[in-house]
């Protein structure tokens, strides 16, 4: 015999585990016999056997087990085990028992050949009549464990009530003949078909089993402790009905179990059964009404009853929830003893489930809620003593608690029980203290963190809770915190988010809780909320408010203390709080502009300033606004915001109109005009330019409201100060742009324009460069200065004075030097009618009617002052007059008298001297040099005409070619001037002038293509590089002053000098391709015409220069102009900026959209084709949006861009390049995507023109760079059908045909060459090296997988609308399944694209031919199960659609699962077990791949499979296990309710394997141990779903009541687990340690890390040692036990995780 073991039996079982749980209090110390398998206990008092062989082994035996018993060292399971073991040899001896037992197993076959119910009661008979047979009766039945399962198959629901009776007669008797401790000793065995068939019992049927139960059962007293809970769950469905039949009896029944067990304990698993089984919480509520009328007094477990009344209210059903409300006042009320000394997780726990019964809505539900929390009372204030005393704490916490939360299902939830709560006054009026601002602070938290989809939801719920508030506890609560953080943002959040319309808040505590924040120092004054507050009070109470100096206290303690807000108070917050909110607001303000404030809180309380003035607030009266306006003056000087300077001097202009104010504020005043100017003038920088437009609209504000030529003198005085000067020309120069010319700017600053034409004219060149610079750059027109001017030349007597005459005709000398040729070819087209000055125009009209143009009356005006004669005493100044006039007209003529020579010289010089000033980054002389070398190099062309003409004739061939070589050598270094020049950085403020400068100069370089090439590049570059700076500048927002010194007239600028050189260099390109048609027939374009040179060059030339291929400069050119499309799209960025972002960026892209208008109508493929490669180069600088919104501007449909990417693709019009960077497949991916962005109509319009290109492309097929094209092509056209089928279109049957025909036949190309893809290069968007196109394996693996998912995704789903024709459809499949699926399956490489390409032919009905054979076989073979479980979730589909297409595979399948081995000597044993064990498996994942109940129609056949299995005794634990696998999945995938017949089936087989175990428990290795572990992954998946089916015989393998938690003194579990444990323990101790799978830390981790129940034994597949299970053993009933207790829920996912884990072997 084994030593015995020396550990208290309370380390090694599961009722030891929680040593740190606190005993209960209904653990009573129980006594059990000594020994439980005596012999004297099989034999019934008084037989005798004295003549049998086994009479000296009786009495060997019993004294062996009494000295045993006596020992005081074994365990009750040794006992067991020794008693069961002198038992079994001792029958085994006896030959009268053998008899016995051959007869009840002849018996139990005949069972085999039940058919019909008839059949049943003839075995029952049979079988009683066979146990009565021994005389006198043995108290062992033979075979009792399958006698067990037969009669509990009688007992199945479905039988008629007699084979019940009979079934019943049989129980009794047998319970007769074994006695009470043969019934104690195999409880187990015989109650897994008694329990569960009460519920189901016919009421004739029932008394027999009551009577059953009070006869032998109730007897064994204590004993019935294991099997308490399913006891109560076998009788409570007879309590469900009050008056029902049986309920006295029933409830009769219990009470003595109660008494037999001990109240505590019993009372215990009743509350215990409450929180599993939902099905008889009403019978159990029942019971619980008649004998736990009032709180246990103790023993119970507080926790317990609570978790169980907690479960209760959870319940769905009303009546439910009724009768647990009950309980709720009954047994936990909030005052009482068990509520105080509860835990809080359980307090919170019951709170949560009570309140959430007020969401029912059901007025009798909610009234015992309010019950329980208001007490028996029915006094109010008694009621709210209650509530604050016993439930006001625990209700905060937990609704708080939940308001914060993230994790809830519905975040809704606790907000709105809340809003629930709030409707019982009693309630409402003391929760909203604690959970008001809480809970808005919670929505605020919530709205941060959600989506769109929700925002709207939790805005709604925000309302909902601010309106169901009082007002005043909420803004109570803000008026008392109003200086803390979050409370200010808080109420900045509720003022923003919710609608103010409530008239007492916006009235009454709006206005006090502003001026108390205005009270505060102002470094600490909230402003923002302070601002808002000040707009939510209605403008009508400022026009109410008097001028008033009484203080606020007295108000604000009747609003926010007395809480009185009436009529009365609201007229007292008129009267007394709003004027000292106004004089606070301007008292403020006057602070924070005295003090180095933040821009933005100046900001802030300025408009508050600026509001209160809009509002006309009558308290403004008391305001010294003279004081504050100085004040505000001198905080301008300081001010470095734009922002800050805006609000002040709006707030100015403001006071300066409003009534209310008196005296009125005269703006027109020296101390305020020049601070106010000053601070304008300083944003009127050209680095200010952002804020340039608002500026100007303040200045014009402004002079309105001041004296005539106020504004005028002090710009004319800024303009002529020594100091600042170029700022103030800059000033007015933005000043001036931005006026508009029917205000007559050129009138109303005339002094500021003369001063600036004395500028043009001064030899001081700073001043004179400043001055050029503010013509090119802001005078917009010439006849705005000029106007004047004349109309003042046409005065009467303006002759008189001729110094001003001179004057005036100096002016003119100016304007024209400055002017030049475009002056005057403005003169000579512009008619003097269409001025907008009326005075000049009179004027003109009576000086002479027949000047109609400016240049006629300009002359004319001229001889009159030639013709003027004067006293020789003023003959000097006359003479200077004229001679004014005369360089006027000079310069009018014309000129050009320098001869070659020098022109040659100054040329040279100039380029010198120019490189130069451009290096050292001198600005002063450019524009003077500039100006100089143009006429040179006009007068130079001129000359040399001639020149050359004459001297052809004289020169040699050689000397010819010499003198072009310097000619070529001095454009080129004259280009590189000009670019030096406008890319330098330091030239920005003169580019201007090189802008005109290239305007004026490139005609001569137009015979130079390659340098044409140059200067497009570079001013393409520099447009890209101004852009993308603007873009950044304005990408700022921020109300911090920024520097950014670029207008519109920058890109203007370039665009303009691009304009001319492409135009040039296509005119160029032009005349070449005239010159060389006659040469090079073949070389002209079919579709460009004239500009076939384009993309056509000498591979050796492109060679030497590469610049020469014209593509590039297009490119360059149109991507560059894209850049200016992409930056100027519509922004929604707001801001002091924005109204300038607007001005100047509309501008900007109007002109860019003529450039690209005028390049497109002479070069329209080029354009287009450089679009494409600009959106294939995929730049960050440009978007798709502004390429596709660009072709879509310039093309006149879709249809001609189709045309041009197919003639490109064709081979029609030569590439930009060879190829190697840009290929076609780039063209047939943006067409998808141009496509993809049509609309509907459009793209019906552009079918012919895709098709005809489509078959041109199939009619070239055998290329291999067509067959590289098909596939991008067979995108575009699914992209066009998905877009067209969505019109009726495709009715029409020649669309229809064409669209099948032609798509069908590019499928089955595309689909042919799948797996030769890598002929063809791999385009990917945004590539430009040619080695990253060279194809590799895993280049061409990805653009495989791409073109597989493309076919799963996006051609099979499309096929039926596309081909119509089932044929079609079918073909199509067909030829996907041979050339992809098909060879991937022979070569083993099926993986997700193959797998999504099958799924998606699974969902055409038609197609089923195509996908069946080659699943099918995959399925079959017995390598299936080795891929991965995550690849397994593909196949589930196509398996579930392979069983429904063919419902015979099914049943094939199943034949296949045989029990019986072959007949024929020569199978190989082995390989049978195989095959066998595949096919259940194959079963198992069929029912796994289904929905739940899928199945359901084929389940009898496969219970009849595994049943046939299991009876089988020669079955290998292999195939064994596999059974217990799929019966896990059939616990999943199937009803409960449709498994009630299979119970005794598997109680059977389960009880069968750990009996076998725990009797001979297999070595380490034994193949029987894979039983093991199946069968306890079964039980253990059992355990965690705790089916209501399976909660009533879990006792038998676990202990399922509170002994699990807190077991007796001196108690030995029943349960097989516990056992199982006990027994490893012992052998344990006696032999060396076993590894263990999992630790006990490691199983507690496994279940509570989250509160979720899942299996633990999930992850294991293979046992080595039977020892390895012990942590299951030991705490699969405190586990079990612990998860039901805390009404975990079922973690699924990790349940369906772990069945694919076990069916699949890959990893």
């Amino acid at each position: 015999m084994a030593e015995p073991l020396l550990t208290p039996l309370s380390e090694a079982g599961p009722s030891s585990t929680p040593q740190s749980r606190a005993a209960s209090p209904s653990r009573h110390a129980l006594r059990r016999p000594a020994s439980h398998g005596r012999l004297a206990r099989l034999m019934v008092p008084g037989r005798s056997r004295s003549s049998s062989v086994a009479s000296q082994k009786e009495a060997n035996v019993t004294v062996y087990a009494d000295e045993i018993s006596n020992s005081g060292r074994t365990t009750p399971e040794q006992r067991r085990r020794t008693g069961k073991a002198a038992a079994a040899s001792l029958l085994a001896s006896d030959a009268k028992y053998k008899k016995f037992a051959a007869q009840v197993d002849r018996c139990l076959q005949s069972f085999e050949s039940v058919n019909e119910w008839a059949d049943f009661i003839s075995f029952l008979s049979r079988l009683l009549k066979t146990l009565q047979t021994p005389s006198p009766a043995y108290s062992e039945i033979p075979r009792k464990l399958v006698v067990a399962k037969r009669l509990a198959q009688c007992l199945n629901p479905a039988l008629p009530s007699g084979v019940h009776q009979r079934a019943l007669d049989v129980y009794a008797y047998i319970f007769s003949m074994i006695g009470a401790e043969g019934l104690k000793r195999d409880l187990l065995i015989w109650s897994s078909g008694l329990f569960p068939f009460f519920q189901f019992a016919a009421t004739s049927v029932r008394p027999i089993l009551i009577s059953i139960y009070d006869a032998y059962y109730l007897p064994l007293g204590e004993d019935l402790r294991p099997a308490t809970k399913a006891l109560m769950l076998a009788l409570l469905p007879g309590m469900e009905e009050e008056t029902g039949d049986f309920f006295d009896k029933i409830l009769a029944l219990l009470s003595r179990l109660c008494d037999a067990v001990s109240a505590p304990f019993f009372y215990q698993n009743m509350f215990l059964v409450l929180i599993s089984t939902p099905s008889t919480r009403l019978a159990a509520l029942n019971f619980l009404a008649r004998k736990l009328p009032k709180p246990p007094e103790s023993g119970i477990d507080h926790g317990m009853m609570i978790r169980g009344v907690a479960a209760v209210l959870e319940d769905e059903n009303a009546l439910v929830r009724r009768s647990g409300l009950d309980m709720l006042l009954r047994l936990l009320r909030l005052d009482g003893e068990i509520m105080r000394g509860a835990d809080e997780k359980d307090r919170d726990l019951l709170f949560r489930a009570t309140t959430d019964v007020v969401l029912q809505r059901d007025l009798s539900l909610s009234r015992r809620v309010y019950t329980w929390l208001l007490g028996s009372d029915e006094t109010s204030e008694q009621q709210i003593v209650y509530l604050q005393q016993n439930a006001l704490s625990d209700l905060v916490r937990c609704l708080e608690a939940d308001m914060r939360s993230t994790d809830l299902p519905d975040r809704q939830k606790p907000f709105k029980i809340f809003l629930a709560l709030l409707d019982k006054w009693e309630i409402g009026r003391v929760l909203s203290d604690h959970l008001a601002i809480p809970a808005l602070r919670a929505i605020k938290a919530s709205l941060e963190d959600s989506t769109n989809e929700s925002r709207d939801e939790l805005l709604t719920t925000a309302s909902a809770v601010y309106e169901a508030i009082e007002p005043l506890v909420i803004w109570r609560a803000f008026y008392d915190h109003v200086s803390e953080s979050q409370y200010t943002d808080l109420m900045s959040w509720t003022l923003a988010a919710i609608p103010q319309h409530d008239e007492e808040i916006v009235d009454g505590f709006l206005p006090v809780l502003l001026q108390r924040i205005l009270r505060m120092e102002a470094s600490q004054i909230p402003v923002e909320l302070a601002s808002l507050l000040l707009r939510a009070i209605p403008a009508s109470s400022f026009a109410k408010s008097p001028n008033a100096e009484d203080e606020e206290d007295e108000v604000a303690s009747l609003i926010y203390t007395k809480g009185q807000v009436t009529t009365e108070t609201i007229s007292r917050v008129q009267v007394e709080v709003l004027p000292q909110i106004v004089k606070s607001i301007f008292k403020i303000s006057e602070i924070m502009l005295q003090s180095r404030t933040l821009p933005y809180t100046v900001v802030e309380i300025l408009h508050m300033v600026s509001s209160l003035i809009d509002l006309e607030a009558a308290a403004l009266g008391a305001i010294n606004l003279q004081q504050w306006t100085n004040i505000a003056l001198e905080g301008l000087s300081k001010m470095s915001s734009f922002a800050s300077i805006d609000a002040v001097v709006s707030a100015i202009l403001k006071a300066s109109r409003c009534p209310i104010i008196k005296p009125s504020l005269d703006v027109s005043q020296d101390n305020i005009i020049e601070p106010i100017l000053d601070a304008l003038f300083r944003y009127l920088r050209p680095e200010a330019a952002p804020y340039h437009v608002r500026a100007v609209e303040l200045l014009w504000d402004y002079n309105q409201l001041a004296e005539i030529h106020t504004l005028e003198n002090v710009i004319a005085r800024r303009m002529s100060a020594r100091i600042g000067k170029a700022e103030a020309f800059d000033a007015f120069g933005v000043l001036w742009k931005l006026t508009h010319d029917s205000m007559l700017p050129g009138e109303i600053f005339n002094v500021p324009v003369f001063t600036l034409i004395d500028a043009l004219g001064s030899s001081d060149p700073d001043l004179q460069r400043t001055a050029e610079t503010w013509m090119r750059c802001n005078l917009k027109s010439y006849f705005r200065v000029l106007d004047p001017i004349l109309s003042r030349l046409l005065e009467q007597h303006v002759f008189d004075d001729l110094n001003y005459t001179r004057y005036l005709l100096d002016s003119i000398a100016t304007l024209f030097r400055f002017g030049g040729q475009g002056l005057s070819k403005s003169c000579q087209s512009t008619e003097v009618s269409k001025s907008a000055h009326s005075t000049f125009v009179e004027r003109a009209a009576s000086f002479s009617q027949s000047h109609s143009v400016y240049l006629d009356l300009l002359v004319g005006l001229l001889i009159k002052s030639l013709s003027i004669s004067r006293p020789s005493g003023m003959l000097g100044l006359t003479t200077r007059v004229q001679a004014s006039a005369l360089e006027v007209l000079q310069i009018l003529v014309s000129r050009g008298d320098i001869s070659f020579s020098s022109l040659e010289q100054l040329k040279a010089a100039l380029l010198v001297k120019l490189d130069i000033a451009i290096q050292a980054r001198h600005l002063t002389l450019q524009s003077k040099m500039l100006h100089l070398f143009h006429s040179a190099i006009g007068a130079f062309a001129d000359i040399s005409r001639g020149h050359r003409k004459s001297a052809s004739t004289n020169t040699t061939e050689k000397g010819s070619s010499n003198g072009d070589a310097e000619y070529q050598d001095f454009d080129a270094a004259l280009v590189q001037l000009i670019i030096d020049g406008v890319s330098s950085p330091a030239n920005r403020p003169v580019l201007q002038h090189w802008v005109d400068f290239v305007l004026m100069t490139v005609p001569q370089l137009q015979h130079r293509q390659d340098l044409l090439y140059s200067l497009c590049e570079c001013f393409s570059e520099q447009l890209r590089f101004t852009m993308v700076k603007l873009r950044d500048g304005y990408a700022i927002a921020s109300s911090r002053d920024f520097t950014l010194a670029i207008t519109d007239a920058e890109p203007t600028m370039l665009m303009n000098v691009l304009e001319r050189l492409l135009l040039l260099a296509a005119a160029t390109l032009t005349r070449r391709s005239e010159d060389g048609g006659a040469k090079q027939p073949e070389g002209g374009s079919r579709l460009l015409g004239m500009m076939s040179g384009v993309f056509i060059a000498d591979t050796s030339e492109r060679a030497q220069t590469p610049r020469d291929d014209g593509a590039s400069y297009i490119f360059d050119s149109v991507q560059a102009l894209l850049v200016v499309w992409t930056v100027t799209e519509e922004s929604s960025i707001t801001g002091p900026t924005s109204t300038s972002r607007a001005q100047y960026f509309t501008k900007i892209r109007e002109r860019a959209r003529k450039v690209l208008e005028k390049l497109f109508k002479t070069q329209s493929a080029a354009t287009v084709v450089s679009c494409i490669q600009v959106w294939a180069s995929n730049s960050s600088d440009t978007s798709d949006t502004a390429v596709f919104d660009c072709i879509d501007t310039l093309t006149p449909s879709a249809q001609r861009v189709i045309e041009i990417v197919s003639e490109s693709v064709n081979g029609r019009q030569s590439r930009l390049s060879s190829g190697e960077t840009f290929t076609d497949q780039a063209f047939m991916t943006f067409l998808e995507a141009y496509i993809l962005r049509l609309e509907a109509p459009i793209a019906v319009q552009i079918w012919s023109t895709v098709f005809g290109f489509a078959r041109e492309l199939l009619g070239s097929a055998g290329t291999p760079s067509a067959k590289a094209e098909l596939y991008p092509l067979l995108r575009c056209l699914t992209t066009l059908a998905r877009t067209v089928s969505t019109t009726s279109a495709l009715e029409d049957r020649r669309l229809r045909r064409e669209l099948q025909d032609t798509y069908a036949k590019v499928l089955d190309i595309v689909v042919a060459t799948a797996s030769r893809i890598n002929d063809a290069p791999i385009w990917k968007r945004g590539s430009t090296d040619a080695n990253h196109h060279q194809p590799n394996g895993s280049q061409v693996q990805d653009e495989s997988k791409e073109l597989y998912n493309y076919i799963a995704y996006a051609i099979i789903p499309s096929l039926r609308t596309f081909l119509v024709d089932q044929d079609r459809v079918n073909a199509a499949c067909s030829s996907i399944t041979q050339s992809i699926v098909m060879p991937a399956f022979r070569q083993q490489r099926v993986d997700v694209k193959i797998l999504h390409i099958l799924l998606e032919m699974t969902k055409i009905p038609s197609a089923t031919k195509a996908w069946r054979l080659q699943v099918g076989d995959a399925f079959n073979d017995s390598r299936f199960f080795r891929m991965s479980p995550k690849i397994s979730n593909l196949w589930r589909p196509l398996i579930g659609a392979l069983m429904d297409s063919d419902k015979e595979r099914f049943g094939e399948l199943l034949s296949r699962i045989t029990a019986a081995p072959s007949a024929n000597i020569f199978t190989n044993r082995e390989q049978e077990m195989i095959s066998r064990s595949l096919n259940l498996r194959r079963l198992s994942f069929l029912l796994l791949a289904g929905e739940r109940n899928h199945y359901l129609t084929q389940l009898p056949l496969i219970q009849e499979k595994l049943v046939e299995i299991l009876r089988t005794n020669v079955v290998s634990p292999r195939v064994h296990s596999e059974v217990y696998l799929c019966l896990r999945v059939l616990m999943c995938r199937i009803g409960a309710q449709h498994l009630t017949n299979f119970w005794p089936v598997i109680l059977a087989e389960l009880l069968r394997v750990f009996e076998s175990t725990m009797d001979a428990p297999p070595p380490d290795g034994h193949e029987s141990l894979q039983l093991v572990l199946a069968a306890c992954k079964f039980l253990d998946l059992l355990l965690v779903i705790q089916s209501e089916d399976f909660q009533i015989h879990q006792w038998m393998f676990v202990t399922d009541t509170t002994d699990a938690a807190y077991p007796p003194e001196d108690c030995y579990p029943e349960a097989i687990m516990d056992r199982l444990s006990e027994i490893l323990s012992e052998h344990q101790h006696s032999t060396a340690a076993h590894p263990t799978l999992l630790s006990d830390d490691a199983v507690n981790e496994n279940e509570e890390s989250d509160g979720i129940r899942r299996p633990r034994l999930g992850g294991i597949k293979a046992l080595q040692s039977l020892y390895q299970l012990q942590p299951f053993f030991a705490r699969a009933s405190i586990d079990t036990f612990e998860g039901v207790y805390a009404n975990h829920g079922v973690d699924w996912e990790a349940v369906e995780d772990g069945l694919s884990g076990e069916i699949f072997e890959g990893s």
